[in-house]
């Protein structure tokens, strides 16, 4: 697919004149969403449970070891990848628990096991500090909630089955943040993947949420949870207060344009209900009754605020579905700012048809000459293990 970035490609492709002259670090990182435990899907001639998929998706991570990148212009191309600083995961671990899908207890469970080696690690590491450079080969793993957890947590309009069950996104919130929101109970860390809420306070939506950061050469990596909600931008500000504007680069669930349905009911008592159909995952009312309307004024508001922090330098995300590059203006034209959007394993609207086209984002950036580069990589283009790449994108920052 050709995206919007291809413009940016045009004005921002940099020789490797300029790369070899840059003074500063090069930051690597592995970017993937929406893992989706509990569902199935064909993968390499047989119907295949996620647990297996993000198995395999795993074992190509370690196959970039010894992987070159393209010679495409962008940061590092040409070079051996080696291994990332870090990985990051943008939520939805669990499946909706609907259809006969497992509990959001199992999938976590599941996800604990197979991602076990770099969750070790950020315990290790400790989330809010960012990959310690002492243990090169300890790579700390990021996560963010997506909606399928938090509704497992809160509910839903349509029934579940069970019809509560918070372990993905508790354990995602205890494992991220090393306590509860509320008594600030420090039992999180190992024992995150229990599945089981803070033993002293539960798992209560409205308080337990999922944003911390890290500084990294000069880089505050930032994750917002859901998305940039009212509750997201007050902690923003206060965690960012002291930085001197340093780039921040910004990564939650939903894109910049989020649904209506994810926004807090704006009818009635303001609840999860049947008949209204929102679904309560973000702090900010929703600017429209219906969910089949869009909900200009909320995102007008998104604008606004990316317009008054301009140390925002780019924002990921899953939600949708597939490998995208573009620029996100707003809904008045104000700002511009790069947006990379990544598939699923199993649910990418690409990808989920043609197996050879599952993807994940590898980045690398140079922190001298303030350059970022994003590459789709394609993991299973053969249908067996192996690496091959897609679209690239560079943008300076």
């Amino acid at each position: 697919m050709k995206h919007a970035f291809l413009l940016v490609l045009a004005g921002f492709f940099l020789s490797a004149a300029i790369l070899s002259a840059a003074n500063g670090k090069v930051i690597r990182f592995v970017y993937c969403s929406d893992l989706h435990y509990g569902l199935e899907r064909e993968f390499r001639g047989a119907e295949t449970g996620a647990d297996s998929v993000s198995r395999a998706m795993i074992a190509a991570f370690g196959l970039l070891e010894n992987s070159a990148l393209p010679e495409d212009g962008g940061v590092s191309g040409g070079e051996i990848f080696g291994s990332p600083d870090f990985i990051v995961c943008t939520g939805d671990i669990a499946n909706r628990m609907e259809d006969g899908v497992q509990s959001a207890s199992a999938s976590w469970e599941q996800f604990c096991s197979d991602w076990g080696k770099y969750i070790s690690c950020t315990v290790h590491s400790g989330a809010e500090s960012g990959p310690e450079d002492g243990c090169r080969k300890c790579i700390p793993l990021y996560l963010v909630p997506g909606n399928h957890d938090i509704s497992n947590a809160i509910g839903y309009p349509k029934p579940l089955s069970p019809e509560r069950d918070a372990a993905s996104a508790a354990g995602i919130q205890r494992l991220m943040t090393m306590q509860c929101g509320d008594c600030g109970h420090v039992d999180a860390g190992e024992n995150a993947c229990s599945g089981k809420p803070c033993s002293t306070c539960g798992f209560d939506y409205s308080r337990d949420r999922t944003h911390y950061s890290f500084v990294m050469d000069s880089i505050r990596f930032v994750f917002m949870g859901m998305w940039p909600d009212s509750l997201n931008r007050e902690w923003f500000c206060r965690e960012t207060a002291a930085d001197n504007d340093i780039p921040v680069f910004l990564f939650t669930h939903d894109p910049p344009e989020a649904e209506s349905k994810h926004f807090t009911n704006p009818n009635g008592r303001h609840d999860i209900n049947s008949t209204d159909r929102f679904q309560n995952l973000l702090s900010d009312t929703c600017s429209v009754k219906t969910t089949g309307e869009k909900p200009v004024e909320n995102w007008r508001t998104l604008e606004l605020f990316f317009g008054s922090h301009p140390e925002i330098k780019a924002y990921f995300h899953g939600d949708w579905n597939y490998n995208e590059f573009y620029t996100w203006h707003g809904p008045d034209g104000t700002i511009s700012l790069p947006v990379f959007r990544v598939d699923s394993p199993m649910k990418g609207f690409i990808s989920s048809g043609d197996v050879t086209l599952l993807s994940f984002i590898v980045v690398t950036i140079d922190t001298g000459s303030h350059t970022l580069t994003a590459r789709e990589c394609l993991w299973n283009a053969d249908r067996r293990p192996g690496i091959g790449w897609g679209e690239t994108a560079t943008v300076q920052y």
